[in-house]
This record gives structure tokens, sequence and C-alpha cells, in this order.
């Protein structure tokens, strides 16, 4: 029987992707066990990854004394209404975009494009000044609002360079069988465009849960809006005249969480929606 030669290139891609791996996750598992240290061997460092002694306190105080049922529920409402708008508004810009012609069509996609390349940090001092002049300053949609219209121009691409791919054949019989274009987008749009949905949800969640310069930028006069990213900070000051470590890193592994139960819940249609697009597109 004939032995499968081993090719040199595929060792060295696998052996590539197996350090890349470890390089990324090195970080997460370091991070998940060093809040079961206590402050003390936290900050004595070493090379020992595990604890010498498991202290359960870190997550006890991290949700208990810095008010993190709160910023947990404030992150949860903030990035699911970040989701609805997303999907309500960039769903029905990127049909339009998708199934019509107009002359400023192109410009459009050119301008989401180029908005896309504007980091946030560069935006903050105007949208906070535009927060101000609508009387949002201190209210929880001020930072759902400008969470949703800072993703939007990616997202929408993404949605419209999928709903290019479905064969206009779908539209023209539908048409013909009296179907108007709202209905089009509702009736057979929607539910072919399920796995690019679902995709845009999940990065729409991934956006909102994860940011930090604008929720707390935004929340400076409130601090009862702050998100569970920027309530982390918080945990700084808990030490016995020390940073905290232990409880920040403890606090940073439970506002991680929700995160990784929600990619683990999305990722099939994660990477279906994905694939699909790059494949049909």
């Amino acid at each position: 029987m004939k032995k499968k030669r081993i090719k040199p290139g595929r060792v060295l891609c696998y052996a590539f992707l197996t350090a890349m791996t470890i390089f990324s996750a090195f970080p997460l598992i370091y991070a998940f066990f060093g809040s079961f240290k206590s402050s003390v061997e936290f900050l004595n460092g070493g090379a020992n990854i595990l604890p010498a002694q498991w202290d359960f306190s870190s997550y006890a105080k991290a949700w208990k004394e810095a008010n993190f049922a709160r910023y947990t529920l404030n992150s949860l409402f903030i990035s699911g209404m970040t989701v609805v708008l997303t999907l309500i508004v960039g769903s029905m810009a990127s049909y339009v975009l998708a199934r019509t012609s107009f002359r400023a069509k192109p410009a459009i996609i050119g301008l989401l494009g180029l908005v896309m390349f504007i980091p946030n940090v560069v935006l903050i001092f105007p949208i906070f000044k535009m927060c101000q002049s609508l009387n949002l300053m201190g209210n929880i949609w001020s930072i759902i609002i400008t969470q949703t219209a800072s993703g939007l121009p990616f997202l929408v691409i993404l949605m419209q360079s999928y709903m290019v791919s479905i064969s206009r054949e779908i539209d023209e019989a539908a048409e013909m069988d009296g179907c108007s274009f709202f209905r089009l987008f509702y009736n057979i749009m929607l539910p072919l465009s399920k796995p690019i949905l679902a995709t845009v949800a999940l990065f729409a969640f991934k956006n909102a849960w994860n940011s930090y310069l604008l929720p707390l930028a935004l929340s400076l006069s409130k601090p009862e809006i702050r998100p569970l990213t920027v309530g982390v900070i918080a945990l700084k000051d808990m030490g016995e005249g020390i940073s905290a470590w232990n409880i920040m890193i403890a606090g940073s592994v439970l506002a991680v969480f929700p995160m990784v139960i929600v990619y683990l819940f999305m990722n099939r249609f994660f990477i279906e929606g994905i694939t699909s697009g790059s494949v049909k597109g």
C-alpha cells in the first residue's frame, strides 16, 4: 500500500497556524487563570500560569462592589438595540443599493467605503458636541445611536454585496405575480438573506459590546448608563493602596464571557454568511 506523501508546504502551513493559535490564545488563557490569583501573587509575577492558591473572591468583588449587574444590563440593552437598529436600517439601505439604479448610487457606495476608514477616535469630539446640542448627554440612547451609525457603513456594504449576488430572476418572477417593491423586500429578500443578516447581527453586537471610547465620552456626566467595558476601569481603584489587577482581569473575563457565548451560538450562521457572500459575489 502506497503511503501518502506529506508535502512540506502543508506542514509549514499547519505549523504556522498552530503557532498563531497559541500566540492568540495565550493572553486569554493567562488572563483567565490570573483572575483566580490574589493581588499579591499576581503582582509578584512569575512563570506559573496556574495560581498557587485559587481565589474566587475577585469575581464576587467585581460583580457586587463595582455595580457590574447594572453595567451588564446596560451593555445588553445597548448591544441588543444596536443590533435591531442596524438590521432594520442596514437591510433597507442595502436592498435599495442592491436593487435600484440612480445617479448618486456610486457616490453613496464610495462615501460609505470612505467612512469605514475614519477611526472613531477622530469623531469623538464632533459626536460629543453634537450630542450636547441635541441634549442627549447622559442618555443611553446617545450611545446606541452612535454605535449604530459608526458600524453601519461596513455592514451596509457587506449586506449590499450579498444581496447583489441573489438572482434578479427571483425579483422578476415575484413582480409578475404582483409583488410590490416593499413586499419583495420583506417576503423574499430578507428570508434569502438570513445568513448575511446573522453575520451582520454578530458584527453589530460585537462592535457595540466591545466599544470603549465613545461610551466613555458619552457617559461622563452620568455613570449609571456606562456599559460593561467602561465599568471595568472602575475596578482599578478597589485594591488596598495598589491597582487591583486581579479584580480588573476578573471583571474583564466577566465582560468577555457573554460575547463568547453569543459567538458560539452564532458561529455556524456567521461562517455561512461570510462564505456564501464570498462564493456568490
